[in-house]
């Protein structure tokens, strides 16, 4: 599949990919999570980026990324920049809400080299990496939007559901982290419980709405860990 240009980015992460090319910084990192998603299949916006710091970047490197990022954002409002562990983010505030982050990270594994993305002299994760990485975050994190993420990518034929657990499996195994996929699998499980009891069916007002999420629900219980059987 060929990437192409998000139809509706956030205004935010355009500007600030802009000036990271500009500057000639575009490279330093790759895009993933839910944006980079969106340079594939489109069915929800996001107002965060979360890329990824490429291998090699020197440390001096990332400060020019960070201090690109935080004056090209200062332009829109305050900016706070938060960092921990391997991770840096910088952040857009209005009236004292968070309104954008760029959150960079230190992958722990990649299956495939990035790929250049529509945007000029930005790399963009392969398809494999957004894939993998979403399954990461659905089995430990278990949000809304990791399921709804799964979902649409099966649904749009762009992978199988056993493609997206192979793909976790590798991802994991470059990690040196668990495989056990029983233990995913009961993970993913407990995540759905866990939003099922937090939002009931019949607690969502809206006919179509709550068909999509019983639909949505369902896939996942009774074909998306059942393939793994």
């Amino acid at each position: 599949m060929e990437p192409h240009r998000p139809v509706h980015p956030p205004k935010s992460a355009q500007v600030c990919l802009e000036a990271l090319a500009a500057q000639g910084l575009g490279n330093r990192n790759s895009l993933g999570g839910a944006f980079g998603l969106m340079h594939y299949f489109e069915y929800r916006l996001t107002s965060d980026l979360v890329p990824w710091w490429q291998p090699n970047i020197t440390y001096s490197e990332r400060q020019k990324v960070v201090t690109a990022l935080e004056k090209t954002l200062r332009a829109f409002g305050p900016v706070k920049t938060r960092a921990w562990g391997d991770v840096v983010s910088i952040e857009l505030k209005s009236e004292g809400k968070q309104v954008f982050s760029f959150q960079i990270a230190q992958r722990s594994a990649q299956l495939e080299p990035a790929v250049p993305s529509p945007w000029k002299d930005v790399l963009l994760d392969s398809f494999d990496d957004l894939v993998a990485n979403k399954m990461v975050a659905l089995v430990e994190r278990g949000a809304p939007c990791d399921f709804l993420d799964i979902y649409q990518i099966c649904y749009e034929s762009l992978a199988t559901a056993l493609r997206c657990w192979q793909l976790w499996c590798r991802r994991q195994e470059l990690a040196n982290s668990d495989t056990d996929l029983a233990r995913a699998r009961l993970a993913v499980l407990t995540h759905m419980a866990r939003i099922e009891q937090h939002r009931p069916l019949d607690s969502v007002a809206d006919d179509n709405a709550r068909a999509e999420a019983k639909r949505v629900r369902m896939w996942f219980k009774e074909e998306f860990v059942n393939v793994l059987s």
